[in-house]
């Protein structure tokens, strides 16, 4: 799974639908950093998803 760091908050790439961010040029990274907030609408389990 591939993450970036966008305005100090991970995301998932590619963003799910709910989420709304867009990559710009951020780098990708293949690791979770620390530091920073996890989006909860790209890194939290919601009801429904497998």
């Amino acid at each position: 799974m591939l993450y970036f760091v966008k305005d100090n908050t991970l995301h998932r790439f590619p963003s799910p639908k709910r989420c709304g961010v867009q990559r710009d040029r951020e780098k990708l990274r293949d690791t979770v950093p620390h530091g920073v907030e996890q989006c909860v609408y790209c890194l939290k389990r919601w009801p429904g998803e497998e």
